[in-house]
C-alpha cells in the first residue's frame, strides 16, 4: 500500500524485514525483488506521490517548484557553478529524467576491476541483469518518426560529416513524443520506478511511505537495526508533528549521491572510518550548443533525449539530444533584456544538443556544513583535461549543426558565445578557454560519493553494497558507484540494486 501524506493520522511505529530509505533507482528494484521473495518489505520517500493525469500537465515551472529539489536550481560550488538538478518525487529522478537507458562502456568496468578490486562483478553477470532489466522496462531505441525534427536534423548532421552516430535506447514503450520527459510522462509511456518497480512492489506486499523524511539510521552492537524519520509537508519541507519508527532486520539506504552521503555525514559520519563518504563526486558534466536554422524545428516536441553521437566516447565525451521547452531553453542562452527577447522569438526554429563528459580530472565533494540545515553543500571543480574536453565538445556540436545547415550557433564559452562563420570558429578553437570562460553548465549524473570497493580504507561499501563499517546497512544508489558509468548511469544503478537485492535475500535467509 501507498500511504499518502493524508493517511497519516498519528505516529507511525513498525517493524519489517527491511526497509528502504529512497524510492529511485537504487531503491525501488530492491523492493520489489525482496518482497517478491516474501520478505515484508518497507520504503520511505521523502517526496510527494504525483498522479499522471493531475499532475503530469505539461507545465514546466510547476513541475519544478513540486517534483525537483530546490526547484530545480540545485548547484554545484566551485568553478565553474553548475547546475544539478535532483528529483523529490516518488520514483526518485527516474520519473523526472530522460528516460536513456544504456549499459555501462566495458572499459568503466574494466577499471573497476582493476583499480577498485571489483572484479566480483562480472561482465557476464552483469549483462544477464541488463538484459532482464531491458525486457522488463520495455527498452528499445527511439522512434526517428517521434523522436522530433532537432533530433533528425542533429544527426542528418553527423552523417553528413561522416560520425558514429545513432538513436537511444529508452525505457520507454509506445512514446508519443510529447517533450516533456523530465517534468513526468503525462501518457505513462516512460518506465520509470513509479510506474513500474514501485506499483509491482506494492502488490507484492510492500508497504510505502511518502512525505517521509529519513532523520536517523539507528544501530546497536556494530549493526543496523532500524530507523526514525518524520513526516513533512513534501512542498515546504516544514514538519507535520507526526513521527515514524522503523525496527529492520537490513536497513538500506538509496537517496542518491548528493543526500546519501549528506545522511551519513549528518549523523556523526556513519560508516565513514574510510573517511571517504562525500568525497569522489563525479557528475558527468555537460555543455550545450543551440542552433538557429531556417526551417522550423518545432521544439520541445519530439522526445528530448532520443539521439546520439559517440565518435569520441573512448575520449570521455558523448552527445546526447537534450530539447527542452521554452522556459528552459531561455537558460542556455546568454544575453538579456531585448538581446535575449530577440533571439527567444526565434526559438521554434532552434535546436539544443548537450555533451556529457566523463571527469577525469576534475575534483568534488558533498560536505554538511554548519547550520546548513537540510541542505547539503556540493563542492565541484572542473579541471584540467576536463576543461579540454568541453571545449572539444562544443566545436564538435558547432560543426555537426553546421553540416545541418545551421545560420548561427550559440556556445557557453565567454568571448564566443555567438559563432556564424568559419572564422568564428576557427577562434574558439584556438583559444585558450579556462572553467572559468564557461556559461550554463549542467550536470544530471552525480556518482561516487559512497563508493564500492575491495579496500575498506578506500571505499565505503563492499561489491555487495553492505557497509564496511555497519553490519545489515546496504547503500545502494548512485553513490554506491566508483566511477561514472561513462554513459546515463539509472540501468547500471538498477543492476547493481538487482544484484545487490540477491545478497540481502542471503543474509536474510541465514539469520532465519
Amino acid at each position: 500500500m501507498i500511504f499518502n501524506l493524508d493517511d497519516i493520522k498519528g505516529d507511525v511505529k513498525r517493524s519489517a524485514d527491511v526497509v528502504i530509505i529512497g524510492s529511485g533507482a537504487g531503491g525501488a528494484p530492491l523492493a520489489k525483488e525482496l518482497s517478491g521473495e516474501g520478505y515484508s518489505v518497507i520504503l520511505v520517500e521523502e517526496g510527494a506521490k504525483f498522479d499522471r493525469e493531475k499532475d503530469f500537465n505539461l507545465n514546466p515551472t510547476q513541475s519544478f517548484m513540486r517534483m525537483y529539489r530546490d526547484a530545480g536550481q540545485t548547484l554545484t560550488l566551485g568553478v565553474p557553478f553548475v547546475l544539478l538538478p535532483l528529483g523529490k518525487t516518488l520514483g526518485g529522478t527516474t520519473t523526472i529524467n530522460s528516460g536513456t537507458a544504456l549499459r555501462m562502456l566495458r572499459p568503466i568496468l574494466k577499471k573497476w576491476h582493476t583499480f577498485h578490486g571489483l572484479s566480483d562483478i562480472t561482465e557476464e553477470e552483469l549483462n544477464l541483469l541488463y538484459a532482464h532489466l531491458e525486457e522488463y522496462l520495455f527498452v528499445q531505441r527511439a522512434d526517428p518518426e517521434v523522436a522530433g525534427p532537432v533530433a533528425r536534423t542533429f544527426l542528418a548532421g553527423a552523417q553528413k560529416l561522416g560520425l558514429s552516430s545513432g538513436w537511444l535506447p529508452r525505457n520507454a514503450k509506445e512514446c508519443e513524443g510529447y517533450g516533456t520527459c523530465v517534468f513526468g510522462c503525462p501518457s505513462g509511456a516512460k518506465q520509470s520506478m513509479d510506474v513500474s518497480f514501485i506499483p509491482d512492489a506494492v502488490k507484492n506486499g510492500t508497504d510505502v511511505y511518502t512525505c517521509c523524511r529519513a532523520a536517523k539510521i539507528t544501530t546497536k552492537g556494530g549493526k543496523a537495526t532500524g530507523m526514525t524519520g518524520f513526516f513533512v509537508d513534501p512542498f515546504t519541507g516544514k514538519k507535520t508533528g507526526h513521527k515514524i519508527e522503523l525496527e529492520a532486520r537490513v536497513v538500506v539506504l538509496s537517496g542518491g549521491a548528493i543526500y546519501t552521503p549528506f545522511f551519513l555525514l549528518r549523523q556523526g559520519g556513519l560508516a565513514n572510518s574510510s573517511g571517504q563518504v562525500g568525497r569522489n563526486l563525479e557528475i558527468h558534466p555537460c555543455v550545450q550548443v543551440v542552433s538557429l536554422m531556417d526551417e522550423p524545428m518545432n521544439p520541445p516536441k519530439g522526445i528530448p533525449q532520443s539521439s546520439y553521437v559517440d565518435e569520441f566516447k573512448d575520449e570521455g565525451v558523448t552527445l546526447e539530444g537534450g530539447t527542452v521547452p521554452p522556459e528552459i531553453h531561455a537558460l542556455a542562452l546568454t544575453g538579456a533584456g531585448n538581446k535575449h527577447a530577440a533571439l527567444m522569438s526565434s526559438y521554434p526554429n532552434m535546436g539544443l544538443f548537450g555533451a556529457m563528459i566523463s571527469d577525469t580530472d576534475s575534483w568534488g565533494r558533498v560536505v554538511n556544513l554548519p547550520r546548513s540545515g537540510y541542505s547539503p553543500t556540493m563542492l565541484y571543480m572542473l579541471k584540467g583535461e576536463d576543461v579540454r574536453k568541453a571545449k572539444l565538445s562544443t566545436l564538435l556540436m558547432s560543426e555537426i549543426w553546421f553540416a545541418a545547415g545551421a545560420r548561427k550557433v550559440f556556445t557557453p564559452f565567454a568571448g564566443h558565445y555567438e559563432i556564424s562563420s568559419p572564422r568564428d570558429m576557427k577562434a574558439l578553437e584556438q583559444s585558450k578557454v579556462r572553467a572559468a570562460d564557461i556559461y550554463a553548465m549542467s550536470a544530471y549524473h552525480p556518482v561516487g560519493t559512497c563508493r564500492m570497493g575491495g579496500d575498506p580504507e578506500s571505499s565505503v561499501v563492499k561489491h555487495t553494497c553492505e557497509t564496511w563499517d555497519v553490519e545489515d546497512l546496504y547503500i545502494c544508489d548512485g553513490s554506491a558507484l566508483p566511477t561514472s558509468a561513462g554513459v546515463n548511469p539509472q540501468l547500471t544503478i538498477m543492476a547493481i540494486s538487482m544484484r545487490c537485492a540477491g545478497f540481502i535475500d542471503d543474509r536474510l535467509s541465514n539469520k532465519k
